[in-house]
């Protein structure tokens, strides 16, 4: 038994040095790219990185705790609603992308807890109602544009003007690494732990201690709280928005970019994402 332990935690390690491996070329890589492709693929390229950190902030939900979401598309609605109309009114971009994902963690908060009781398709049935409902509301809210939807502009911060694809693109840049360096570092702590042991044997896990609760509504709100944060990247990439580009096809395909990369592998929900993100 100690034997099987001792392979098991061994591999984790293994997966662990992976994955900062992985990550570091990857960054590595995105920070060289504008320098070797040509301009006009910057704009699909930030694209990726949006929907790389969404595949991230699923993972942690879906990956690590075993809960299906047919709803981040309203998650990601918050974030560009929220970031682009705060922005608007004389905010700073910065403040308004946090602002943003304070909102999308609450309503995390508020699917989260009464998802308690679901599991398999009854969740994935309740978060799917989330996410339409999100885009009806949208789709009727004057004050967001209704249908029209919303102007998103792009920032001008620290003296740089982001309006232009290449600083925006390193803008968003270095948020995803940031955010995602986080997550990697999130599944090695004891939340991540914890969120894993309710994946793998939730019966077990709730008798060695865990608060189930607790950890299956805290996975949803630090999901919802990212793709909250992609959504206002989003945003400001198109630089309009409209309720109908937050569908249920979205949601579908970021459920779809974490399976092809793997449930449970971080540096697969970043390589998922270039199957999707086009």
């Amino acid at each position: 038994m100690k034997l099987i332990e001792n392979y098991q935690q061994n591999l984790k390690h293994i997966e662990h040095r992976h994955g900062i491996v992985f990550f570091l070329l990857f960054m590595a890589f995105m920070f060289a790219l504008p320098f070797i492709v040509p301009s006009s693929i910057i704009y699909n390229a930030t694209l990726f990185l949006v929907f790389a950190l969404v595949a991230v902030a699923l993972m942690t939900l879906v990956g690590f705790t075993g809960q299906i979401s047919l709803g981040h598309a309203g998650f990601m609605a918050t974030g560009a609603y929220t970031t682009a109309f705060l922005f608007s009114k004389g905010w700073p971009f910065l403040i308004a992308l946090l602002v943003a994902a304070l909102i999308s963690g609450i309503l995390g908060l508020v699917i989260g807890l009464p998802a308690l009781r679901l599991e398999g398709p009854y969740l994935a049935i309740a978060t799917l109602g989330f996410g339409l409902a999100i885009q009806q509301i949208l789709n009727n809210w004057e004050l967001m544009g209704a249908s029209t939807g919303l102007i998103a502009d792009r920032p001008r911060l620290f003296g740089i003007d982001f309006f232009n694809d290449m600083p925006y693109y390193y803008l968003v840049l270095i948020i995803v690494a940031v955010l995602t360096w986080m997550a990697f570092n999130l599944k090695r702590s004891h939340i991540g732990r914890a969120f894993q042991a309710i994946r793998d044997a939730e019966l077990a896990a709730q008798m060695s201690g865990i608060n189930l609760a607790y950890y299956k509504t805290l996975a949803f709100v630090i999901s919802a709280a990212l793709t909250g944060i992609a959504g206002g990247l989003y945003g400001a990439l198109l630089m309009y928005i409209t309720p109908e580009g937050f569908n249920l096809v979205m949601s579908i395909k970021f459920l779809l970019t974490i399976v092809v990369g793997g449930l449970g592998f971080l540096p697969g929900a970043i390589i998922g994402a270039a199957f999707f993100s086009g």
